[in-house]
């Protein structure tokens, strides 16, 4: 996630993006319909045909055979083979390349990850984005050719007064994000494990030095593994991971992040977002459980958490028996869940996989979200 130097907040060319936007769909219109057939010309062959009559006409029979060229005249007519050049107006069968530009099969490939095609803040890169702090991320939708579609979204990193509370002051800047206030956002090219919930949009995992997509389609959170919540957006929805880091209780609101404080709920001298326990008034934190819920679970609210035996630990001690304490993503953080597990981080797994605990409980396996109808 790499970010352009002098991102700033152009909210002046909102109204230019979406004039582009219509004069673009429009010339798609125009440019989609094909060129006009070319009208038929017929020659009449009457010409050529009086000419073989003056060849009846003529004493000589040698003229009369000259007047058989002039029966030749009739290739005139097979000028009117000319009119094969109104297959020419099968040029405007051309239109049925509007098929090809999406026609009937609409402008995009819709999919389980892809509910509706993106029309708005599209980007190849993050130099598109014209507001600060704005990245280009993969909306999870296709063009019909397999090619991704990109959009434009507010990055994620944690809030920040100046630079010097970033992971660094040479891959970030704090800067404001859209009309929010600053964050840290990453503007050198790559991911690190240790900063992935700042490099990384919500879903994706850092391997290799890229940010990976790891998101899985769900209609709730009912289709998303323990540790998960299900983020909607105006495209799509998908499952994403509610342990992100934190510095403020305001980075926890809003898209893709969970819980509504921020808080060391491990006490590993690292924040995440995390739900209210109960009617506390604040974030819960593994101290305050125990016993057979020995750590914080988040449920199906974003904003919630109950004492239970799923969330995030430093060792297999702090966990429940018949759990052990694993760092199933890249950043570090460790979680406990049962033993027996089929991998034990999300590189095990395919693409747009994690490994994770079921829903409804059990050891780690590759998850993928809602099953394709």
């Amino acid at each position: 996630m790499n970010k352009t130097h002098d991102a700033t907040l152009i909210a002046t060319k909102k109204p230019g993006i979406a004039t582009l936007a219509m004069a673009c769909t429009l010339l798609a219109l125009v440019f989609g319909c094909g060129d006009p057939g070319t009208a038929p010309a017929f020659i009449g062959p009457g010409t050529g045909g009086s000419g073989g009559s003056a060849g009846v006409s003529g004493t000589g029979g040698t003229i009369g055979m000259g007047g058989t060229v002039g029966t030749g005249g009739m290739v005139g007519t097979g000028g009117t083979s000319g009119s094969g050049g109104a297959a020419g107006t099968g040029g405007t069968g051309s239109t049925g390349g509007m098929g090809g530009a999406g026609g009937s099969l609409g402008p995009c490939a819709t999919n389980a990850l892809c509910h509706t095609c993106p029309d708005q803040l599209l980007c190849e890169t993050d130099g598109d984005c014209v507001f600060s702090g704005y990245v280009c991320v993969a909306s999870g939708c296709e063009t019909h050719a397999g090619a991704p579609i990109k959009q434009c979204q507010p990055s994620r990193g944690g809030s920040c007064a100046d630079v010097a509370e970033c992971p660094t002051s040479t891959d970030y800047e704090c800067i404001p994000v859209g009309l929010s206030p600053p964050r840290c956002v990453r503007v050198t090219p790559g991911c690190s494990l240790a900063t992935e919930t700042f490099d990384c949009p919500p879903g994706f995992s850092c391997e290799s030095s890229t940010c990976v997509d790891r998101r899985m389609p769900c209609d709730s959170y009912l289709d998303c593994p323990k540790s998960h919540l299900c983020t909607t957006t105006t495209v799509s929805s998908y499952c994403t991971r509610t342990h992100r880091t934190c510095h403020e209780d305001t980075d926890c609101g809003g898209f893709a992040a969970a819980g509504s404080f921020c808080a060391d709920v491990d006490n590993d001298g690292s924040k995440e977002c995390v739900g209210e326990l109960g009617a506390s008034g604040g974030g819960c934190v593994n101290a305050d459980c125990g016993g057979s819920a020995p750590v914080c679970e988040m449920g199906a609210a974003p904003t919630a958490a109950s004492c239970g035996d799923y969330g995030l630990c430093r060792n297999t001690g702090e966990c429940d028996a018949g759990f052990e304490c694993v760092g199933l993503w890249q950043d570090g953080r460790r979680e406990c869940v049962p033993t027996g597990g089929t991998c034990d981080q999300v590189t095990d797994c395919p693409l747009q996989q994690v490994c994770a605990a079921p829903r409804n409980g059990g050891s780690p396996s590759c998850q993928a979200g809602k099953e394709a109808m």
